[in-house]
């Protein structure tokens, strides 16, 4: 095992990261929480090298690289951080981490019941959530100043994709609304994300902000510092995500943190911080079945796949839920967005979060 010595001073264990620490996407922005929180626990953190000493923790969070081709390092405790949105995890997967890692993380409770599904040894789950800033995702603070005189925005943040249901909400809302209706939807994407670069959906989009009988519908492409993120969730007044497949669902909790409420699938992950006080839940079609077939994962990596278990958003009932949510009285959407902020800072901080993380990390160093 390889620690860290000061003279004089004792044993610093080594914590390192297969991922990276640093840029934008989900596990980087994750992987920086972590690793901070660990450095302020006396904990050394570091990138891993294969070339260097063993390190006496290491945390496999990385959708860059081949996991299953992936060899811990001898002597390392180590930690599986993965999630297969559609269902139980890969049949090679659950061999590597019930064979090779100590502990595997699971953001939620909805992942977590899909690991030990496909066979992960329940003493290795842990359930370790992610969090909001509540000093940046509050309810109060600058709105995002948004292009547009509609007074209702419904809004979407995440990747235009099929796993997040875009396909739906936009079918949706063109049913629910049109041209003369009082509403916007304000889609925030990022193109330059590796993991969504579905063009699919980016051309219906098109497509309807060039239809004249369309309802109005926002699109803003771009990456957005947590500051503005908040101030477009607070600029908009009910958020939206029918997604088939979420190992987390980041958007939802940060969007409740900032006082608006969302529109999402009875089902799967958001189900942690989701009820009927905080949220606009949709009964949902589960479709659940063998599949055994090769699947992309992540960057184009491929894993045998035995099953598949997600949702389907049926678009009559989005329908409903836009209309509903567009017609409901102010106060009874206040009493959501009360209820969606006490949950989010109540019980989903990164404080909270991050010391389950040196909670785990503890165990481990024994």
């Amino acid at each position: 095992m390889h620690s860290s010595r000061s003279s004089g001073m004792p044993e610093r264990p080594v914590v390192a990261f297969q991922g990276r620490r640093d840029g934008r996407s989900a596990f980087a922005l994750v992987n920086a929480q972590w690793s901070r929180a660990l450095a302020s626990a006396g904990y050394v953190v570091t990138d891993y090298s294969p070339g260097a000493p063993a390190p006496d923790i290491l945390i496999h969070h990385d959708f860059e690289s081949h996991f299953t081709t992936f060899e811990p390092p001898p002597g390392a405790k180590c930690v599986a951080v993965r999630t297969w949105d559609f269902g139980p995890l890969p049949t090679a997967w659950v061999e590597k981490i019930n064979r090779q890692f100590a502990q595997y993380w699971a953001h939620s409770a909805w992942i977590a019941e899909l690991a030990r599904a496909a066979g992960v040894s329940p003493d290795r789950i842990r359930i370790v959530p992610h969090g909001i800033d509540p000093e940046v995702f509050r309810p109060d603070g600058p709105s995002y100043q948004l292009a547009t005189e509609k007074r209702f925005r419904f809004l979407f943040v995440g990747g235009v994709s099929l796993r997040k249901g875009t396909d739906v909400l936009l079918e949706a809302y063109r049913r629910a609304f049109t041209a003369a209706d009082d509403v916007c939807l304000v889609l925030k994407d990022h193109s330059g994300d590796l993991f969504y670069r579905e063009n699919h959906a980016r051309d219906r989009i098109e497509e309807l902000r060039a239809d004249p009988m369309a309802p109005e519908i926002m699109h803003l492409d771009k990456f957005l510092p947590e500051l503005d993120l908040a101030a477009l969730y607070r600029s908009c007044d009910v958020a939206v995500f029918p997604y088939r497949a979420e190992g987390f669902c980041m958007p939802i909790l940060e969007a409740m943190a900032c006082g608006t409420p969302a529109i999402a699938p009875q089902f799967g992950a958001c189900l942690d911080f989701c009820s009927t006080e905080t949220s606009y839940l949709i009964k949902v079609r589960r479709i659940r079945a063998p599949v055994s077939r090769r699947f992309s994962v992540a960057l184009g990596f491929e894993e045998q796949v035995a099953e598949v278990d997600f949702c389907e958003v049926p678009v009559d009932r989005l329908v409903d839920a836009l209309r509903a949510a567009l017609g409901e009285s102010p106060s009874a959407r206040l009493g959501k967005s009360a209820a969606g902020v006490a949950r989010a800072h109540g019980s989903f901080t990164w404080a909270q979060a991050t010391e389950i993380v040196r909670e785990q990390i503890r165990q481990l160093c024994g």
